[in-house]
């Protein structure tokens, strides 16, 4: 029967920080356990500005922590249990490839039939990767003194399917010593890996991107000032008439992002009498006294730069950012920590994804079968 307690709370961000201290994980991977909210965010800006590296960070946006480390597929041997795929000649099982879906969508609180779907696909790529990367760490000789494998798993309470205690204060059964054993091994391997890489990031780099994403650490985003063109709708307008309405503001929004002179096409084409006659300039604003929708669009769009069209009971409109005055960032000091973790991070998703590409191209991986039904 498959087991379901893989200490699922482990892998929530709420609790690394008592886990991670708990099991002595080395310094470099409790950073990158505890990543407060902020460092996550600057992890994925990282992500969002190096091609290919969101799958560097699992189409799930799992860390490697969370897919190599936290999530163990503690599944009893079953001979009706169907082989999915054999890593050179290592079977993983449905019912593990299920078990380890159902701790990662209860993580992303997953809930939508593609969402399903996507954690099963993804639940299989990291149990294949993890065990690439348990036998590179048996190939370079990796030991973990068995006291220490038996520690780290007392601190585990298993729960199973029923709610009933698999485990916990007693001895650990085997199943849970090995795959903690594995964890483990992974856990040492890399850790070799990422000082043989000097992964941790140097003073100029951490600077570097302060001063590169700037916007990242607005303390206080000030005012920025807009102009727009808009194109009107009738009340109750029809179908045709919408057609038409966006067609237009589309062809005008294509000729502006050509054009240097907006405030030319605003008295051109704008149909907001107000504006138009000023060049489509609605003034300053500060965050809060637009709508959320706009609000949101305006403080994040870079001057210079258009909005994508709005569409509201009046018609269709776009804006361009002018002018920004009064925004205050973060000081270096005060975010240069977490910076430092949300590049070490990135840094170890690197090397951990180079190793497992690496890994899987001499691999023997053979698919047999999909589980028939997605994980309740």
């Amino acid at each position: 029967m498959a087991r379901t307690g893989h200490v699922e709370e482990m892998a929530l961000a709420a609790d690394f920080r008592v886990k991670s201290e708990k099991l002595n994980l080395p310094a470099s991977t409790r950073r990158g356990l505890i990543a407060a909210p902020v460092v996550l965010a600057l992890i994925f800006a990282l992500a969002a500005s190096s091609d290919g590296l969101a799958q560097q960070i699992g189409q799930s946006g799992l860390s490697w922590q969370q897919r190599y480390l936290g999530i163990l597929p503690l599944v009893k041997a079953n001979p009706k249990d169907p082989v999915m795929v054999t890593v050179n000649g290592a079977p993983i099982t449905a019912d593990q490839v299920r078990d380890y879906a159902r701790t990662e969508q209860r993580m992303l609180n997953a809930s939508s039939e593609s969402d399903l779907r996507a954690t099963i696909s993804d639940a299989t790529e990291s149990l294949i990767n993890r065990q690439l990367l348990l036998e590179e760490a048996e190939r370079r000789h990796v030991t973990v003194p068995a006291g220490e494998v038996a520690e780290r798993a007392r601190e585990f309470q298993i729960q199973g399917l029923s709610g009933r205690t698999l485990s916990s204060g007693g001895a650990p059964d085997q199943i849970l010593l090995d795959q903690v054993r594995g964890s483990m091994e992974i856990e040492k391997m890399l850790d070799e890996e990422f000082r043989r890489q000097n992964v941790t990031p140097s003073e100029k780099e951490i600077r570097q991107y302060y001063e590169q994403h700037k916007d990242l650490f607005v303390k206080d985003p000030g005012e920025v000032r807009l102009s727009h063109i808009a194109v009107k709708l009738p009340p109750n307008p029809t179908a045709e008439q919408k057609a038409a309405a966006w067609k237009k503001i589309n062809q005008i929004r294509h000729e502006a992002e050509k054009s240097t002179d907006f405030a030319a096409l605003a008295r051109k084409y704008s149909e907001d009498p107000v504006s138009a006659s000023k060049g489509g300039d609605l003034g300053y604003f500060r965050k809060g006294e637009l709508p959320p929708v706009v609000d949101k669009i305006a403080f994040s769009t870079p001057i210079g730069h258009l909005s994508p069209i709005i569409e509201s009971s009046l018609g269709f409109s776009f804006f361009k950012v002018t002018a920004r005055r009064g925004e205050t960032y973060a000081p270096f000091a005060a975010v240069k920590s977490q910076i430092a973790m949300a590049l070490l991070q990135y840094n170890q998703e690197r090397v951990v994804k180079a190793l497992v590409t690496k890994l899987a191209k001499t691999a023997r991986i053979k698919f047999s079968q999909l589980p028939k039904n997605a994980p309740a």
